[in-house]
């Protein structure tokens, strides 16, 4: 497996995936509205992460199972028909032929196993039932040339990027794995197939800019080889600047079903 660049024990870890559920919530519904998710429905969700996903099916599903290599945060969510559990999505099982849904956001661009980790999902599913797989494209990001007004800040904000998807490659992540979904979809026999794409403009000091910032301390490591100190510190100051505002990566969800 590669090394998952965010530490979920970090203090800051709980408010960046508060924020990352502010900008990906709303797309991550309409996908799972999309399919239908019914009452009588069990319902797994690989990743839970923050917890806001397992908590809206918890709501809207028969039976939810929410895995996590730390599933603090999704031990805190009071609810009687969600099951937490503690699992490595390389490593252990799932159960075939068990779910109505299985869904995951951001999981599989992390994971060099991350074809086999699909087979093991496309086989959780019961016939009929729906996978809803979500990761991020880096690709809209790479704004060296300007992505929007061209100038200083745009093209170090591309630098981020670029920088970003480099590391990240060499350590097994795939940052345009969403993108590929629907034809990885398509291979593993499942049918009915759409996807929604989803860019976020971020304005420097909102939410969504302390998403990227918070994101971007825990890469400091990462892209430091790429990036001087100076440039890091620079994107981090222009993105609480009120004047700032860029597009991010793209987002993909893609869904399936299985034939029944």
């Amino acid at each position: 497996m590669s090394e998952y660049i965010y530490d979920p024990s970090l203090e800051d870890e709980r408010t960046r995936l508060r924020a990352l559920e502010a900008v990906l919530d709303p797309g991550t519904i309409r996908a799972l509205q999309a399919v239908g998710v019914g009452k009588d429905w069990r319902c797994l969700e690989v990743g839970g992460g923050g917890g806001s996903v397992a908590r809206w099916l918890s709501e809207h599903a028969g039976t939810v199972v929410a895995t996590d290599l730390s599933p603090r945060f999704l031990e805190e969510i009071n609810a009687p028909n969600l099951e937490v559990r503690k699992a490595n999505v390389v490593t252990e099982p799932l159960e075939q032929n068990s779910y109505d849904l299985v869904h995951s956001r951001d999981v599989l661009e992390h994971i060099p196993e991350r074809e086999a980790v699909l087979d093991k999902m496309v086989a959780a599913l019961k016939p009929g039932g729906w996978l809803v797989a979500e990761d991020v494209d880096f690709t809209a990001a790479l704004r060296l040339d300007g992505f929007g007004e061209k100038g200083e800040v745009i093209t170090l904000d591309g630098k981020w990027y670029a920088a970003a998807a480099q590391a990240m490659t060499k350590l097994g992540i795939d940052p345009e794995y969403g993108r590929k979904l629907p034809w990885r979809l398509r291979a593993r026999g499942l049918t009915e197939i759409s996807a929604d794409v989803r860019a976020v403009l971020i304005k420097g000091n909102t939410l969504t800019a302390k998403l990227y910032e918070l994101s971007l301390t825990q890469q400091r490591r990462l892209i430091s080889g790429y990036l001087t100190e100076d440039e890091i510190d620079r994107v981090a100051a222009v993105l609480q600047d009120e004047d700032y505002m860029a597009f991010g990566p793209f987002h993909v969800a893609a869904w399936g079903r299985k034939p029944a």
